[in-house]
């Protein structure tokens, strides 16, 4: 009976196990597929802050934000990349956690440009 009981329970943690497994796949998929138009976003932006900068005489901390976020959206890429490829389990994990992280940090850093143009034009 107490076999039983253990045998049952670890196939419940293996089970989880796979469920966990597959959903940190399928985060690392939309990752891998969103990060590189968010970088290109970014990069889109910050030629358009330059050339609004220049025009104006005026300089301005969004493109260096902005500049910071395609960097964490490259890194978001090539983790969850390395993610979608790893062979262990526990590697795997670890980079999807790694690229959740990264994206995060690059959208947070567009978010706060996105604030920061807002504010400026309604001044």
């Amino acid at each position: 009976m107490l076999r039983r009981t253990f045998q049952s329970t670890n196939n419940v943690d293996q089970a989880e196990e796979k469920q966990v497994d597959q959903v940190e796949l399928n985060i690392a998929g939309h990752i891998f597929g969103n990060s590189p138009t968010m970088l290109a976003l970014c990069l889109t932006v910050i030629g358009l802050i330059k050339i609004y900068a220049n025009l104006e005489r005026i300089s301005t901390l969004a493109d260096n934000f902005l500049a910071f976020g395609v960097v964490c959206f490259l890194f978001a890429t090539v983790l969850s990349y390395l993610a979608l490829r790893a062979r262990t389990h526990q590697r795997r994990l670890k980079l999807a956690r790694f690229a959740d992280v990264t994206f995060l940090a690059g959208l947070c850093c567009a978010t706060t440009v996105a604030v920061f143009i807002t504010f400026s034009l309604a001044h």
